[in-house]
């Protein structure tokens, strides 16, 4: 049987939808094997996440939680997410995900600023001379 909304429902109890002469017509499929394939878009799944604001981790570790249930807790001023996950026998894991600020862009190569291998010999005699010639004595 077909209600108004376009579900089907058996007649009898172990009746299969290709039983059903109701439900074959609206499908458009016919017993003279000309499948009709229903293409109807999928539309992904929605996902309800609730997230609860916490002060301290003592306020996280005290929320009750059913055994198996997981709970995602974020500090009040975001910048840290806990996931609590409880166990069997009052037991729970916390996972922190703490929110950093965007990495500093990479410094660009300039090769004004380092010393070339030829240039360190001279660079070298250079502050042995200031020193005094004293070459014994470390820099």
């Amino acid at each position: 049987m077909i209600d108004q909304m376009g579900r089907w429902y058996p007649d009898y109890p172990g009746q299969q939808p290709q039983q059903d002469p109701q439900f074959m017509r609206m499908m458009g499929l016919t017993g003279h094997g000309q499948n009709s394939q229903n293409t109807q878009a999928m539309t992904p799944p929605t996902i309800h996440a609730e997230i609860i604001q916490y002060g301290s981790e003592d306020e996280v570790d005290r929320y009750p939680m059913a055994a198996g249930a997981s709970q995602m807790f974020v500090s009040r001023d975001e910048s840290t997410f806990i996931v609590k996950t409880m166990h069997q026998g009052g037991q729970f894991d916390k996972d922190y995900y703490d929110k950093r600020p965007p990495a500093p862009p990479a410094p660009k190569l300039n090769p004004a600023e380092y010393v070339r291998k030829d240039e360190l010999q001279a660079l070298l005699s250079a502050a042995l001379n200031d020193r005094g010639g004293d070459q014994h004595e470390p820099f």
